[in-house]
This record gives C-alpha cells, structure tokens and sequence, in this order.
C-alpha cells in the first residue's frame, strides 16, 4: 500500500458525521474541489471575496490553527509518523472546540494530511489554503488539495517569473491575522526549509504561540536546536539554524513549545488545546 493510501485509509476510518456547524455547499462536502479565490497582493483588504470570507469564518471558528512547513527529506516511517499526527484536528474538533484551519493549500504533505483529517471529521472545521497563483492549477502545475474548503490564490506582481513560491507569504499572513484577531490562535511548525523560517518570524512579529513538532527535520529541528542550544548533525539543519539565528527567531522562547514526532495525534491534540485554550 502506497503512502498516500494508507493516510487516506487511516483518516477514512475516522468520524465521518456531517458538522452543521459548517456552512459549505454540497459539492465541497463530498470532497470535490475548494472554492477558489483571487486576491492581488496589493490589496486583499478591497477583495469582497476576501472579506466576506473572513466574516464567514470567523462566524464558525472561536480559535485558528496555522500549519507550516511540509514533509520532505524525512525517512518513510518518520513520514507517516508526522502526517498521522495531523488527525489531531479532527480530534480537537470532536472535544467541541470550534476551529478553522489555515495553510498553504496544496495536495503535499502536513498540508494533505489537514485535507484528510477534514475529510475525516465530515468537514467539521474550514480549511482555508494560501498558495501563490502562478504556481497552482490552471496556470500553474501544483495541484490544490481537494479537502481543503477554500484556496485563496495570489498573485504578487514582485512575484518571479519562474518561481513565485514565497510571494503569497506577506498575504497570508495578513489574511491570518484578520481571521485571528482578537481571538487564540496557534502555529504548528513540522519540517520546512527557509520559506517556513520567514513564516516562524512572522508569527513571531505577531506574538503567536508556535508548536514545534522535534524529530521532523529541517527547519522546524533547527528551530530546536537554537532553542535548546545544541549542534545538529545535519548540515541543512545547521544552516537553517543559522539562519533562524541571525534573524533572533528564538527571541521570543516563550512562544514555542515543543512536541516530539512520536507524541501522535493525541499529544499534537493536546498541545493545541494547551495553546488555545479549553472549549467554550
């Protein structure tokens, strides 16, 4: 059985109990395509679209969860590992929390295993991806994850020609905090590289508790690292540490707390209701 495969099995085996707490449409709640919307970077806050969707969301959700980073170069078991933990937002949700979730969007990684973990709980929370529109379908060749419940798709005229991964990271962000403001909120780091550092430093910026998820590699490992002050083996690790050194990313330790790979689910779930707070 495949990876992908087996995560599909393993989150179709969870809840399946439509929420009604979640307004979505029929098509989205058999698992077809998430609405996308259009934003130009240079102006979310005049997109209706944007903004209606704000309102919408934070009519469902009283606490956000952002993830970061993705999977790669990481060993198959180390893998399933971590994208199994991502069930805990199902999880979270089956305690009554009411939350929305936000990422990158794509069909890749932590961010496929959130669009499982959805899937799982009946759509029991939004799912609100953010990727650049040059790099995803139909001018782009990254295909959307089909779990997720919105892409917002930007285009940022700074963007490169060839390579506009990055460019849609400042109107995330913005649109992150929108949704979050006045309310808890919390980060979840797993692996990444230096995108997901200049992500770790805006949530810095932003005074957002962050989970660091130990044992998952790169950039979320060296972020440990700096934080406990030792050297890593790995010469990607040490240069990303580097890196998250010289922008003082651990400035602000009190924000993060770590959680090891082998915590699961449960220890993931755990971590996010430590940070956002009990049920209301």
């Amino acid at each position: 059985m495949s990876l992908k495969q087996s995560l599909a099995l393993r989150f179709l085996l969870g809840v399946t109990m439509f929420s009604a707490q979640t307004p979505i449409s029929a098509a989205q709640s058999r698992g077809r395509e998430p609405r996308v919307i259009q934003v130009s970077s240079s102006a979310p806050d005049q997109n209706a679209q944007l903004t209606s969707l704000i309102s919408d969301v934070r009519k469902q959700a009283d606490a956000f969860v952002f993830l970061s980073g993705g999977a790669s170069k990481m060993r198959d078991d180390h893998q399933r590992q971590l994208l199994a933990m991502f069930d805990a937002l199902s999880l979270v949700t089956k305690a009554g929390r009411r939350i929305a979730v936000g990422d990158g969007g794509t069909k890749a990684g932590i961010m496929e295993a959130a669009g499982l973990a959805r899937q799982a709980s009946g759509n029991a929370f939004p799912l609100i991806g953010v990727a650049p529109a040059p790099e995803i379908p139909p001018r782009g060749q990254t295909p959307v994850d089909p779990n997720h419940s919105h892409v917002v798709a930007v285009d940022n005229p700074a963007a490169p020609a060839k390579d506009a991964w990055g460019s849609e990271t400042d109107t995330m962000y913005w649109l992150f905090a929108r949704l979050a403001e006045g309310r808890p909120s919390v980060a979840i780091v797993a692996n990444g590289g230096g995108i997901t550092l200049t992500e770790v430093e805006a949530n810095v910026t932003a005074g957002r508790r962050m989970i660091l998820i130990g044992g998952s590699g790169r950039a979320a490992d060296a972020l440990v690292s700096l934080l406990k002050g030792t050297t890593p083996s790995d010469s990607e690790v040490q240069n990303l540490r580097e890196r998250a050194n010289k922008a003082k990313l651990a400035q602000r330790a009190d924000l993060f707390s770590i959680v090891p790979l082998d915590a699961g689910a449960a220890g993931l779930r755990d971590a996010i209701h430590a940070a956002i707070g009990p049920t209301k």
